[in-house]
């Protein structure tokens, strides 16, 4: 009997939470503008597409490249950009397409389609792709001017800013499109719900040493351990990351920012050009620059065959450029050992090397030869 209850009690409060969270969907659905700024980063709306689609079939660049373009040129034209990538997972079914519309389009939002086989827009890059997208809810959101080169080939026949919030594209952008906002800004939801990391950093229980560095590109918020305001971090600073904690980075000590993609973004290490012929490439595959030997970038994220370097553009792999995570400065002569744990040699104090790894105390010099950090004897710097 008392079985009986308490499962008649825990249906009881699924029913009341499913209920209440019913009662309020619409009412924030019914405040949240196209316009603004976002607030993932690429790596939750990637991570989140590969959780329901493990091959989404995009061309030319991965999922997390295609979650930075949106979020980069949202941010240039004021559009949500996570929202709008919502929006795409929505139109394309987890970039599965199997609809009018085929991965070659790069038509992530169903411009110009109309159903029945009617394909419509294509688009030479992905790149062009995402701006035709944001130029569109651009033109039913704002009567701002665009800050890109018009790519939308159904731009001007929007009547401008008729519709602010993402459920007034309801009836608009899809027809007759009932529920068609709330169902993007549930997947927004969804999406917002991944766990915030740092890409290809695996934190220790305890760890001493930064390991990423936020670029600041909007003020934002530090907050004390307490949860108060304790500054406000400067546009152009540069903030050393130790960890994630909920939705935000731990800048140590206990001191929090809260990610938000618009106004930050983190990078992880540098690669070195070791070959003048290394180049940079586009996010569509094609060639941006060629480097000079001894030139240093910031990279973002990696894979066994691109470093990320930032807005979806990449180096390969295959050129071979040396990726390390930070350096150090010595202030007095430091023993390093051997990958079998013996002494090998000193490092003379005033000399700086290169760190590849960081695993607790234990930094990898390259080889699997280690040093142990001590701030006291070195500085370390990411």
């Amino acid at each position: 009997m008392r079985k009986d209850i308490r499962l008649y009690s825990l249906s009881f409060v699924i029913v009341l939470l499913l209920s209440f969270s019913l009662q309020h969907i619409p009412t924030k659905a019914a405040s949240t503008t196209i316009m603004g700024p976002s607030k993932l980063t690429s790596k939750q709306m990637g991570d989140y597409v590969l959780l329901n689609e493990v091959n989404p079939r995009i061309t030319n660049l991965s999922i997390y490249q295609l979650a930075e373009l949106y979020l980069e040129i949202g941010r240039i034209e004021g559009v949500r950009g996570d929202i709008a990538f919502a929006q795409a997972i929505h139109e394309t079914g987890f970039f599965r397409f199997g609809g009018d519309v085929i991965p070659a389009q790069n038509n992530y939002a169903g411009i110009g389609t109309t159903g029945g086989g009617v394909k419509g827009a294509y688009f030479a890059t992905p790149e062009e792709g995402v701006r035709a997208h944001i130029q569109h809810l651009k033109a039913y959101a704002s009567k701002e001017p665009l800050n890109t080169v018009l790519n939308d080939p159904r731009f001007h026949l929007v009547t401008r800013g008729i519709a602010p919030l993402w459920t007034d594209l309801n009836g608009r952008w899809a027809v007759p499109g009932k529920g068609y906002g709330e169902k993007i800004l549930q997947l927004y939801s969804n999406m917002s719900k991944m766990t915030l990391t740092i890409p290809k950093v695996d934190l220790q229980s305890v760890h001493k040493l930064p390991v990423a560095k936020l670029i600041i590109q909007a003020d934002v918020p530090m907050l004390a351990p307490n949860g108060s305001l304790h500054r406000t971090i400067k546009k152009g600073e540069q903030i050393r990351v130790y960890g994630v904690l909920g939705n935000s980075y731990d800048v140590g000590g206990g001191y929090l920012v809260e990610a938000n993609s618009s106004k930050m973004s983190i990078y992880i290490g540098r690669i070195l050009i070791k070959d003048s012929k290394t180049n940079m490439y586009k996010p569509d595959g094609t060639v941006y620059r060629t480097f000079k030997k001894g030139e240093a970038l910031r990279v973002y994220d990696y894979d066994s065959n691109t470093y990320q370097v930032g807005g979806g553009y990449y180096v390969k792999t295959s050129d071979k450029p040396i990726y390390h995570v930070g350096r150090l400065e010595f202030k007095k002569d430091t023993v390093m050992y051997s990958p079998t744990g013996t002494p090998y040699s000193t490092l003379k104090k005033g000399s700086t090397y290169r760190v590849y790894t960081i695993n607790g105390d234990q930094l990898d010099m390259g080889g699997g030869y280690t040093i142990k950090y001590n701030k006291n004897e070195m500085v370390y710097i990411n």
